[in-house]
């Protein structure tokens, strides 16, 4: 009978035992789990900062994903999924996307392209053309891209302006044309896409149809079109 009695006593005293620690330790530790937290809003934030304030909230962050961006600068927060003020549960993860910056592009080398075409290809990496110079080159035809400003090769960012030089045609320069023969200048003239003017002919020593004076003067710049008058020996 003792016997039973002290089985009976273990029992009980077990059961006790289980109850209180169900109602003082294992419920509670369950309630906590199941405890909602509001989320923090960590957009736009350094990703090292934010993840300590999900952590303070009782949350976990995770990069789940990289991406270029124009406006949030590199390292920081663009989006976080679950949204700001959400209600969930303690120890969630939040998934955290992070900005790579803005995209770099580097300017193409376009030197000696026709105009039409290189304003297609800046078009096409997301660059603005701001304005368009012209300059004379002694290598590069007329309408073709003579350089861009900043200079090939450097990085910009996406929607960023540069600035074209196109060619207005080769640099020309006169050609020395005192002491030569009419005829024969005449011909290197029209070679050169220039127009003779006016030919005055002089009372001089020297041979007949010879040049000895000419405008413009040998080695100036001219460009196609211009009017060459020469002075010559009668």
């Amino acid at each position: 009978m003792k016997k039973i009695l002290v089985y009976l006593l273990i029992v009980i005293a077990f059961f006790v035992i289980g109850v209180l620690l169900a109602n003082f330790v294992i419920m509670p530790s369950l309630v906590r789990q199941g405890e909602e937290i509001t989320v923090p809003n960590v957009c736009n934030l350094p990703l090292d900062t934010a993840l300590e304030e999900l952590e303070k909230g009782g949350l976990e962050g995770v990069v789940t994903e990289q991406r270029y961006d124009p406006v949030i600068e590199k390292g920081r927060v663009i989006i976080q999924e679950p949204l700001p003020d959400e209600k969930v549960k303690k120890r969630r993860i939040i998934n955290l996307t992070v900005s790579l910056g803005p995209e770099t592009i580097k300017i193409p080398y376009l030197a000696g392209v026709d105009y039409e075409k290189g304003e297609l290809i800046i078009k096409r990496h997301g660059l603005v053309i701001a304005s368009v110079d012209s300059v004379f080159s002694d290598s590069i035809a007329q309408g073709r891209i003579v350089a861009t400003i900043p200079d090939f090769g450097t990085e910009v960012t996406n929607g960023d302006s540069i600035q074209l030089v196109v060619s207005k045609g080769l640099i020309l320069k006169m050609p020395q044309l005192i002491g030569m023969q009419l005829q024969e200048a005449e011909e290197m003239i029209k070679k050169m896409g220039l127009v003779i003017g006016e030919i005055k002919k002089i009372e001089a020593s020297g041979t007949s149809g010879e040049i000895i004076v000419q405008n413009p003067e040998s080695g100036q710049v001219v460009k196609t079109g211009d009017i060459v008058n020469l002075m010559v020996i009668k």
